[in-house]
């Protein structure tokens, strides 16, 4: 079967979308620019023909107005003029003017004050010992970060680079800096890197590793700079107040507190994360024996209730209740002492765990099974997500059908969401690839702006036409033979999936026609920097669940650029547009060339998940016999989709938020600790 094409260009749109918001943004930045003139002009001189600015009604009038920042190229102006001179002193000499502007920020002078020879330091220092050069975008993403606002830098733009400006900045006032990454991997990389300019300018960087013990966490969070994963950061806040409860002592935690941070891919932390808060259990063993008989007793029972009949399934709530026909059958089955033993509710919980982990929970997909453990995969990722658990029985239910050991159950005991612990922070910015799209949220939960960052240089990725087929098997056939084609044109090929299933599915048909290739999803986790490092060499195919779109950068061999670049396929899109265009912005970094498609299918996961299992089926069922797919008509079913999975987590972040402020404001009447469910004695 031909599929249909159609050229959508998702650029354009994303433009035609902001435009009225460009248009006034720009007149707001003219406004406060001739404010800024008023302002030069009064420092030079008092009255300008005999009039006096400073009893001037517009002039009253715009001093009220916050002036939150200057110009950005004035500010790099004045940073390239500092670090020119700069270049002239010794490395003892630098330390010195590092160690006189520390003395100053202690003194809580302003930040744009700072700006100007705290960032010519930082560029001096990259310059020397680490071969390296901030660019002027890297700049004013580093002025705008200072500013606490949330920048969006395309991918590939030396975020690592540039966060050892605002890193700095913040590390001299003298109470710890904190950088929060995707994970621990990115964190010990980037600490690496950094420390010998860190060190060059007198600061001390440490990073949190999982397994550390107490002291050496302590340790790390002495440290000028502490780098982490954002659970690191968090559990370590839960386990300080568990800590200072029961000892009563305030000295009794291992942070210093929550004063300044960057948080790095702040999108995918501040936003995609935060639909699950952090969570410290206390392990109830007197009850594993009777959790664990149940669950496997539902477990083995599960597969004979059929929906519709036996129970019915919330679209939106993504839960299970039973029928009447369900609970007549619950209650007919063949028991055990610990099904007897708890109340016909709670038995009636324990089957629909079952049912519900047998319909919407699947290996591979959305959890892996490694060194006989039962980890979840990241939806947004790919990656596991280790040390994480399913509330309210689900992961016990997994286990259970697993035939793993069911562990005990955990009881709360410590809880914090994503948005309230990063709105602890005094001073709190963050930088991502795709954060334009959810600015109003950013808004609302954070209070920040978001600022986009012009590329260094121009962005020359192309897109080609859209494919969409009827089913999945044809979709990764056609790929397949695409792939042949690019790799014969000297081509190196980036291929997304949204899970470890669709990515060997798709593995398999590459081999069916002799395509060397790379598998990287949750089986292999340990290779993922590797991989990735090498998929811009010539002829390279990398197939990937969507963690290709984090970390790691992707450098395009010589010849690879001649031929045209990495070519991005996209085989799904994702939950949410921003996780599509991670994975588009791995083509075309810093004007090499590149290009992307989506090739997609009527049997694609996101129509089930955004239209729901009837409309996904009709939807195939009417497009069934077509010879060939009108994909402007289809394509639209899929962005549908896409927009009500983002506008449901959205509501679900939502949710959590006033739920979370409900329960610290019912703490605080208390008098208990407003992160901790266990009542101290």
């Amino acid at each position: 079967m031909q599929a249909g094409e159609w050229h959508l260009n998702w650029e354009e749109a994303a433009l035609l979308k902001t435009s009225r918001i460009t248009k006034r943004s720009n007149a707001v930045t003219r406004n406060k620019h001739f404010i800024q003139i008023l302002i030069d002009i009064e420092s030079r001189t008092e009255y300008i023909s005999g009039l006096s600015l400073e009893t001037s009604g517009f002039y009253q009038t715009a001093l009220k107005r916050p002036l939150k920042a200057m110009n950005t190229s004035r500010y790099i102006a004045r940073i390239r003029s500092r670090a020119t001179q700069l270049e002239k002193m010794t490395d003892q000499e630098l330390k010195q003017l590092s160690l006189d502007l520390r003395y100053l920020a202690m003194t809580n002078t302003p930040v744009r004050r700072l700006i100007p020879e705290g960032f010519a330091l930082v560029v001096e220092a990259a310059r020397r010992h680490l071969d390296m050069v901030h660019y002027d975008v890297q700049l004013q993403c580093g002025i705008e970060m200072a500013f606490e606002r949330i920048a969006e830098m395309k991918t590939g733009e030396g975020k690592t680079l540039t966060a050892s400006l605002v890193s700095y900045l913040c590390a001299i006032r003298g109470k710890g800096m904190h950088v929060i990454t995707f994970n621990e991997y990115l964190a010990e990389r980037d600490c690496e890197i950094l420390r010998p300019l860190y060190l060059a300018l007198g600061l001390s960087c440490g990073v949190l590793k999982a397994d550390q013990s107490p002291e050496q966490r302590r340790e790390m969070y002495r440290c000028d700079i502490t780098y982490g994963a954002a659970k690191e950061f968090g559990f370590d806040f839960l386990r300080d107040r568990m800590a200072i409860d029961q000892s009563k002592k305030a000295d009794a935690g291992v942070m210093r507190g929550t004063y300044y941070a960057l948080v790095d891919e702040a999108d995918s932390i501040m936003i995609d994360e935060a639909r699950t808060p952090l969570v410290i259990g206390m392990i109830s063993k007197s009850e594993q024996e009777t959790v664990t008989e149940c669950c496997n007793w539902a477990a083995e029972h599960a597969g004979g209730f059929a929906e519709r009949a036996d129970f019915a399934y919330d679209e939106m709530r993504r839960s299970v209740e039973l029928t009447a026909e369900g609970i007549r059958k619950c209650r007919n089955l063949p028991g055990n002492q610990s099904t007897r033993s708890v109340s016909i509710q709670q038995l009636y919980g324990y089957m629909k765990n079952a049912i519900k982990v047998n319909r919407d929970f699947h290996l591979d997909k959305n959890y892996a099974i490694i060194e006989g453990e039962i980890v979840i995969v990241d939806e947004f990722t790919g990656r596991p997500a280790e040390g994480r658990q399913w509330q309210q029985g689900i992961h016990q239910a997994v286990q259970a059908k697993e035939g793993q050991e069911v562990t005990p159950p955990n009881r709360q005991a410590a809880m914090i969401t994503i948005q309230s612990y990063f709105n602890l922070y005094e001073q709190l910015c963050g930088m991502t690839g795709t954060a334009f799209t959810s600015r109003k949220e950013f808004k609302k939960v954070y209070k920040k702006t978001v600022k986009r960052i012009p590329t260094h240089r121009p962005i020359k990725r192309k897109q080609l036409p859209t494919k969409i087929f009827r089913t999945s098997q044809e979709k990764y056939d056609a790929i397949a033979e695409d792939v042949q084609h690019a790799v014969a044109a000297g081509r190196s090929v980036l291929i997304g999936n949204r899970s470890v299933v669709s990515s060997e599915l798709l593995s398999a048909s590459l081999e069916k026609i002799q395509v060397e290739h790379v598998v990287l999803n949750a089986r292999f986790i340990e290779k993922e920097a590797e991989i990735v490092e090498l998929a811009g060499q010539p002829s390279r195919v990398t197939v990937a669940t969507n963690m290709a779109g984090r970390g790691t950068d992707i450098k395009l061999h010589d010849s690879v650029k001649q031929n045209g670049g990495l070519h991005v396929i996209l085989t799904e899109l994702h939950e949410s547009e921003r996780i599509d265009w991670q994975l588009i912005g791995r083509a075309s970094r810093q004007g090499n060339p590149g290009s992307y498609q989506f090739c997609l299918s009527l049997e694609d996961e996101i129509l089930r998940l955004g239209l729901g299992d009837e409309k996904a089926a009709k939807l195939q069922k009417t497009f069934a016999n077509h010879r060939r797919l009108n994909v402007r008509q289809v394509f639209g079913y899929f962005l549908k989709a896409q927009a009500k999975l983002e506008r449901r987590y959205l509501t679900d972040r939502l949710i959590l938020q006033r739920q979370d402020k409900e329960r610290q404001k019912n703490h605080f009447e208390t008098g208990q600790d407003p992160y901790l469910s266990v009542v101290s004695s």
